[in-house]
């Protein structure tokens, strides 16, 4: 699954989603493809659409570290 390579650079994130979403998300739990539950398998699937999104320079410019870091 894709994830900071150093864990200590991971920051929580909680969603809210509709209930077909979460549903399908459990779905793709139980197969194991993406991840073991519904949080692994969200965050793989958001941290992949973003690598792709940074990729493809979906915005011209760079997210700045927040201040202190």
């Amino acid at each position: 699954m894709a994830r900071p390579e150093n864990r200590s650079e991971a920051r929580a994130l909680s969603l809210t989603l509709p209930i077909e979403t979460f549903n399908y998300l459990a779905l793709l739990a139980t197969l194991g493809k993406l991840g073991r539950t519904e949080n692994e398998v969200a965050t793989h699937i958001l941290v992949r659409e973003v690598y792709v999104m940074h990729a493809q320079r979906f915005h011209e410019t760079r997210v700045p570290a927040p201040e202190g870091e």
